[in-house]
């Protein structure tokens, strides 16, 4: 079975390039609230480690570890580390948190799965809210295509009927699925909140989707007591791709030639565009599309070692 990072280049990958700048861009507007520096971020980096650098670089997290359950790849795992304070260990996602976390420490979780939501994935999200404390940080990705068919649609449905209400799960195969996904991620941090028996919550912070090679689904929040809901929100003020309901954030920006950016971003203030629609070809809907990411578009550039 060929390996998700075989298919594809994790570093090349745009909408998932910009979700990790924006959920960069969201700490660093709460660094008067989180340290986020000296917190311990968990998960998956693969053999690129993308998140894993970029966390570093900009957020300037040196407590890290990644986890993997290939043994067959381990020694590419290790290989590729980019800095030599990640700690790589071949396991089990669930045996770690279980055996092998220290939830003392302030955390920062991303558990970034390239599947499709199931019990298992379920099971995790409620062990993790039932050890979480205050201020940590949980995110968590899924595929976020729904069932393609009337057999999966039912399975679908028994499985995860006690998650959602009624009047969303009978649409978990149209429309209102990343909804659906939000209420199943939702239900499943209040079980798992419920088994603390105190008064800690959660505030979500993320709920996007994307599409790169097939379309994801990012749902964030962050744990929380007394006044420190208020205090996140009143900081993320202003920052769009946030949403603490159930609406859906659509990282949803166009592919453009190099020249294109350029020649975008230097008139990107600009009102009445209809030169540059004769000039370059894109349509206004391109154009109000790279407006709203423009801030977060990586640039890729063939480098010559």
């Amino acid at each position: 079975m060929i390996k998700s990072y075989e298919k594809v280049n994790y570093l090349l990958r745009l909408k998932k390039q910009i979700e990790r700048k924006l959920i960069i861009e969201t700490f660093q507007h709460l660094d008067s609230i989180i340290d986020i520096k000296n917190y311990h971020y968990f998960g998956f980096g693969s053999i690129y480690f993308a998140d894993f650098i970029m966390f570093h670089k900009y957020l300037n997290i040196h407590k890290m570890t990644s986890i993997d359950n290939k043994p067959d790849d381990e020694k590419r795992f290790l290989y590729n580390k980019p800095f030599g304070f990640i700690n790589f260990r071949l396991i089990d996602c669930r045996e770690f948190l279980e055996r092998e976390l220290d939830w003392a420490h302030n955390l920062f979780i991303w558990l970034d799965f390239d599947t499709a939501i199931d019990k298992s994935i379920i099971d995790i999200i409620e062990y993790v809210s039932a050890k979480s404390k205050s201020l940590d940080i949980f995110l968590i990705t899924t595929e976020g295509e729904s069932p393609d068919k009337p057999e999966n649609c039912q399975n679908f449905i028994d499985t995860f009927r006690e998650y959602v209400p009624a009047d969303l799960i009978a649409k978990a195969v149209k429309e209102d699925f990343p909804k659906t996904l939000n209420s199943i991620v939702k239900t499943s941090i209040r079980n798992g909140l419920n088994r603390q028996m105190g008064n800690l919550e959660f505030l979500q912070i993320f709920n996007l989707v994307y599409e790169d090679t097939k379309k994801m689904y990012t749902f964030g929040a962050i744990f929380c007591n007394n006044d420190a809901p208020n205090k996140i929100r009143s900081k993320l003020t202003g920052l769009t791709y946030i949403k603490h309901d159930n609406n859906i954030a659509e990282i949803d920006c166009p592919l453009i030639t190099p020249r294109e950016k350029m020649c975008l971003d230097a008139c990107i203030k600009k009102e009445g565009m209809d030169d540059l629609y004769t000039k370059t070809g894109l349509t206004k809907e391109i154009v109000d599309k790279y407006r709203s990411y423009y801030k977060y578009y990586p640039q890729f550039f063939e480098s010559i070692y």
